[in-house]
C-alpha cells in the first residue's frame, strides 16, 4: 500500500497563477485611444490618397471660395440687368404712349391743314381764281347714304367768282344716270310734283337735300344742272357716282 503523503507529492504538476483584474474604465481609454489613432491614421491616409491623387484641400477651398465670388458677382449682374430691362420697358411704354399721343396730334393736324387748304381754296376761287374766270361756279357736289335702302343725302356747293355786283337767281336739277331692270335710265330731280332746288345767293350757297332712288335701280353717275332766271348764265357739270364703302 502507498502512503498518501507520497502519492500526492508524484501527482503534483500545475502551478496556481493570480492574474491582476483590468478595470472598466481603462478598458474604454484604452479603446478611445485606438479609435482616435485608427482615426488620425484614416486621416493622414486620405490625406497623403489626395495628395498622391493630385487634390489639394487648400486649392479646392480657394476655388470654392472664388466660384462663390463669381456666383455673387453674377447674381449682382442679373439683379442689375432685371432693373435695366424694367426701366427700358417702362421708358418704352412711355415712349409708344408719347408716340400715339404724337401721332393722334399729327393726324389731327394734317386734318385741320386739309380743311383749311380746302377752305383756302374755296375763297380763293370765289375772290380770285387761277383761270380769272367770272360767274357761276359748281364748286363741290358730295353724296352720302342716308341709312335706308338706296336713300341718300347730297350737298350741293355754288358759288361765283371774281365779280360780286349782282346775286344769282334760278335753280338747280340733277340727272342721275344708272341701269333699272338691265335698262339704261335717267332719272330727273326734283320730280315736276316736287319743289324745285332754289338758287339765291352773291358769294356762295350750300344746298342740301336727299335722294331716294328706286330699289332696283343702280346709279352710275349725276349730272347738276343750274338754270339762273332771266336768260342768264347757266352751268352743268358731271359727277361719277361714288363707290358705297
Amino acid at each position: 500500500m502507498i502512503p498518501w503523503t507520497g502519492m500526492f507529492h508524484r501527482n503534483k504538476t500545475a502551478e496556481l497563477v493570480v492574474k491582476k483584474r483590468v478595470s472598466p474604465r481603462v478598458k474604454v481609454l484604452v479603446a478611445a485611444g485606438v479609435a482616435a489613432a485608427l482615426t488620425l491614421a484614416a486621416g493622414w491616409f486620405y490625406s497623403y490618397g489626395s495628395s498622391m491623387a493630385g487634390f489639394d484641400r487648400t486649392s479646392t477651398d480657394r476655388e470654392l471660395q472664388a466660384l462663390r465670388d463669381e456666383t455673387r458677382r453674377l447674381q449682382g449682374e442679373n439683379q442689375d440687368l432685371q432693373e435695366g430691362l424694367a426701366r427700358a420697358q417702362r421708358a418704352l411704354q412711355m415712349d409708344q404712349t408719347a408716340y400715339q399721343e404724337l401721332d393722334h396730334a399729327l393726324k389731327n393736324s394734317a386734318q385741320e391743314i386739309v380743311k383749311l387748304r380746302e377752305e383756302l381754296n374755296f375763297y380763293r376761287n370765289i375772290i380770285s381764281p387761277e383761270d380769272k374766270r367770272a360767274g357761276l361756279r359748281i364748286q363741290n357736289l358730295i353724296i352720302e347714304p342716308a341709312g335706308g335702302v338706296n336713300q341718300f343725302r347730297y350737298k350741293l356747293v355754288l358759288i361765283q367768282a371774281l365779280k360780286h355786283e349782282r346775286s344769282i337767281y334760278g335753280s338747280a336739277s340733277f340727272e342721275i344716270s344708272g341701269t333699272q331692270a338691265g335698262q339704261d335710265t335717267v332719272l330727273k330731280f326734283p320730280t315736276p310734283a316736287q319743289r324745285p332746288v332754289s338758287v339765291n345767293f352773291k358769294y356762295f350757297q350750300d344746298i342740301e337735300g336727299r335722294f331716294e332712288l328706286p330699289r332696283n335701280f343702280k346709279p352710275r353717275q349725276i349730272k347738276v344742272v343750274v338754270l339762273t332766271s332771266g336768260g342768264g348764265q347757266s352751268v352743268e357739270e358731271t359727277f361719277a357716282w361714288p363707290r358705297s364703302g
